[in-house]
């Protein structure tokens, strides 16, 4: 078994905060890496667990201080969904990556809000 950890890791990062899993890729959220700002981490495994090598370290494309990116996490094949809860005054969103090359590369694909944000709602907690 592999103790996960990210390739530039801080105190007070938060790393592990969420995670997920689908098959042999791993998600880990950082939600308080760089000021708050967030980010999470894809480690993939190619033997059966016993090792795991980041492949990605995904950050919004709108990040900014504050945002806790990474609070939540979740994986299904090639899509990722990521919640940053406190973006915009609190009121939250969600965004969307998705690979197509097998998970060499991933691209921010949507940034999702509610219609009815209001601060402190919190969206994608």
């Amino acid at each position: 078994m592999d103790k996960l950890t990210a390739s530039d890791a801080a105190a007070s990062d938060q790393f592990g905060y969420s995670v997920a899993i689908d098959g042999n890729t791993v998600l880990v959220g950082a939600y308080g890496k760089d000021s708050w700002t967030g980010a999470v981490y894809v480690l993939r495994t190619t033997d059966g667990g016993a090792t795991y090598d980041q492949v990605a370290k995904l950050t919004a494309a709108d990040a900014a201080a504050g945002d806790s990116f990474g609070e939540s996490v979740a994986i299904d094949g090639d899509t990722i969904v990521i919640g940053a809860d406190d973006d915009d005054s609190e009121r939250g969103s969600v965004y969307v990556f998705r690979t197509t090359d097998g998970g060499v590369t991933y691209g921010q694909v949507a940034k999702l809000t509610a219609d009815d944000a209001a601060e402190d709602d919190e969206f994608g907690g």
